[in-house]
């Protein structure tokens, strides 16, 4: 066979042009796929090792609350692969697993089945005024109480294609653990 059909010359382009494409999405699709499991890794590994310490009541050196030890501590766990500027770190701390998005008590002097203004209170956060969830924001807890480590990432897909493919132009992380402080004396 001669002529046109033979002649192999360009086949390793044609190859190429018809695959390469393919090729490349699969690529950049393990990449991001990789990120994405490496930032929740991250995440989840950063609001366990927070709360392991947090749970100890350990008193912090130089000064820092125990808050800020716990967030020294996501900050060094995620910082090679994560800014940790963008980084969200939420703690609430609650008497005890039954007060966990339990309202503050209160008196239902009107009948009405939910708390209004001038009604009395047990202000359980020590924050000042009625809240419908009992937890503490901000504090890592005393000896005894639970706590909710929550932490949040938002990064963007590699490529506009992914972000296409996402739906969406950031893509949302989360993490969260519930831990009861050791019984330890501050």
């Amino acid at each position: 066979m001669t002529g046109v059909w033979a002649d192999r010359r360009g086949v390793t382009a044609l190859d190429f042009a018809l695959v390469g494409p393919a090729f490349l999405l699969m690529v950049l699709g393990i990449v991001e796929v990789s990120r994405i499991l490496t930032a929740q890794q991250l995440l989840d590994m950063a609001a366990r090792e927070a709360s392991r310490v947090g749970i100890t009541g350990v008193k912090p050196e130089g000064g820092k609350t125990r808050e800020q030890m716990v967030r020294d501590i996501v900050e060094e766990v995620v910082t090679p692969f994560l800014d940790p500027a963008r980084v969200t770190l939420a703690l609430e701390s609650y008497p005890g697993f039954q007060s966990i998005g339990k309202p503050e008590p209160f008196a239902d002097l009107d009948g009405n089945g939910g708390w209004a203004p001038g009604e009395p209170y047990t202000d359980v956060n020590g924050n000042g005024r009625w809240d419908e969830d009992q937890g503490r924001s901000g504090s890592a807890g005393s000896g005894g109480q639970v706590v909710i480590y929550r932490l949040g990432y938002e990064n963007s897909p590699v490529t506009a294609l992914f972000a296409k493919a996402f739906g969406r132009d950031t893509i949302r992380y989360s993490a969260r653990v519930v831990v009861r402080n050791e019984p330890f004396r501050e």
